[in-house]
Formats: structure tokens, sequence, C-alpha cells
């Protein structure tokens, strides 16, 4: 197709000729597959790319908040039982993620309420216990609050209420206790001191599975202990006290308990811990066993506690 050029009083014009209607719709469909493969370009990126960051970010949050929430639950218990009150404390606690619309769906969580847990258990042996009373044994059953977080983009974890210490644990070998029991070690000289409280929890076993808020209510029940000072004819004499925790998590309080005695100031031959290090518990309970062999004084604090779930069942 030519151009046309002619030229008057010494200027040159140009004139094109218009394109063909099918050169025109040829034209039309060429941009329309390239902007078709611009945006697809740029929604693989988005899909493969931002939206995993995006819920990693999401779950991160998540996993943060659900921890809170078990810090408040051990924070309400031991108030509630340090102070016998107030009697009824509540914690919200998330069981789902933010989501992206469109795009991905929120991450749900399981939240269990086990009242005696198969394998969860404490036993208190003091040589010589309240008053003197020689041999004294206590045994308790553990209830547990769990929460199962499986998530897609970010690691996922499970959250155990158990014994007044909260673990999160991401495997058998991955555990840590991530806010600990109510244990002091005291020791002065020869005086060499030890207070213990164990949390036992009552109600009805639940499971809640929803992508709202769950209240978590805590009941205070009752505080007892049992102080000794070792034996009747001479209090004060060092004694032999052996604590063992039934445990599924045996990772977490096998390191916890090291790492606490260890840096106690108690000599290293007045205490022994089996297992001293991290052991998987491949789904079996695990007793972890301090044994105490020369205290001078030693409180056992029991306390129980009601836990209900969800608004309207106190």
């Amino acid at each position: 197709m030519g151009v046309l050029r002619r030229t008057e009083g010494g200027r040159r014009y140009r004139r094109r000729h218009r394109l063909a209607r099918s050169q025109r719709a040829v034209v039309s469909v060429v941009g329309a597959l390239l902007s078709l493969l611009v945006f697809f370009a740029l929604f693989g990126i988005f899909v493969t790319q931002y939206v995993p960051l995006w819920m990693n970010d999401n779950e991160a949050m998540y996993t943060s908040d659900i921890q809170a929430s078990f810090a408040e639950l051990k924070q309400n218990i031991d108030l509630q039982s340090q102070l016998a009150g107030p009697q009824v404390l509540s914690v919200p606690f998330p069981l789902a993620s933010q989501g992206i619309p469109l795009f991905a769906a929120p991450t749900t969580a399981t939240l269990n309420y086990i009242p005696h847990t198969q394998g969860v258990y404490a036993s208190v042996n003091m040589q010589y216990g309240p008053g003197g009373q020689p041999n004294f044994v206590y045994n308790q059953s553990l209830g547990t609050v769990q929460m199962t977080v499986p998530n897609r983009y970010f690691p996922p974890q499970m959250f155990v209420y158990e014994d007044d210490a909260v673990i999160q644990e991401q495997g058998d070998l991955q555990q840590v206790v991530a806010y600990p029991p109510l244990l002091a070690i005291n020791t002065s000289g020869n005086f060499q001191s030890v207070s213990l409280t164990l949390v036992q929890l009552y109600g009805n076993a639940t499971q809640v599975v929803s992508t709202g808020t769950e209240e978590v209510y805590s009941h205070f029940g009752t505080l007892t202990s049992f102080p000794s000072n070792g034996s009747l004819s001479a209090p004060g004499s060092p004694f032999t006290v052996t604590v063992t925790f039934g445990t599924l998590q045996p990772c977490a309080w096998a390191t916890f308990l090291n790492r606490t005695l260890s840096a106690s100031g108690l000599p290293t031959s007045a205490w022994t811990l089996t297992p001293h290090s991290c052991v998987p518990a491949a789904g079996s309970s695990v007793p972890v066993k301090v044994v105490f062999s020369a205290l001078t004084n030693f409180n056992l604090f029991v306390a129980t506690s009601t836990i209900v779930t969800g608004v309207g069942e106190i």
C-alpha cells in the first residue's frame, strides 16, 4: 500500500491510507492477548509469592494470639490459686486465623479440654511429710487444655496447658515450656527449700472446632498445702523428696527442669533428674523424675479448678 506525496508551494504533504478493517481486528486481538498474558503473569506472581507470604504472617500472628490466650489462662488460674479468688475468670481463645478473601481460607484450630488425660499425672513422695509423717505420698491424675493448630504456611503448632505449665511444641523433639509452673527453689548455706504447686483441672471433657472465638472459664475450687520440714524428732535435718511428672511432652519438661535445677544454686549432688535431656515421647507417657536428696523444707500446694468452655455454659 503506497504513500502519496505531493508538493505545493515548496511544502511536501504525506497522506497515509487507513488500515483495512481486517487488519484492525488482528491488532485488537494481539493487544487483548498481550493484556491477558500480562494479567496472568501478575496473577501467578501474586498466587505463588504474595499469598504464601501473607498467609505466613497471618498464621504467625494467629499462633502468637493463641500463646497469649494460654498465658492468660495460666495467669488466671495462678491468681485464683494464690488469692482464693475471683471465683470465675474467662479467657477468649481464637479458633481461626485471618484469611485472604477469594484466595486463601482461614486456618482453623481444634480446642480440647480433657479433665483426666491418660498418661498425664503428678506424684510426690516425701521421706517425711506434714507433721513429720514418714513416707508421705501424693498421686494425682491431671487434666489438660490442648489446642492443635494445623498451619499450612507457618509451622504447625500444638499448645498444652498441663500441671500449671504452658507447653508449645512442633513435634516430639521441638518442645518448650513457654510459661513455667509455680516452682521455687531457695538455698542459703545448709538451708535448701523447694515450693511446688500442682494444678488439677475438673469439668466435662469438650472439643470445639469453629471459625470464631471461644470463651474458656476457670472456676476456682480449692487450695491445699502439704508443708514439711523433715522428721518430727529432728526438724530441719535433710530429707529426700521425689517428684515425678507423667507427661506426653517429656522433651519440654526434661529440658525445663534441667535448666531450672542447674541455675538454682543447689549442689549437683543434691538432685538427680531422669531423663536429664530431651527425649521423644512417641505417643506414650514418659515419667520425668526429680529426686531432691538433701532438702530442709518442702512445700507442696495442690490447687483445683473447673474448666468450662462456651458462652452461657457457666
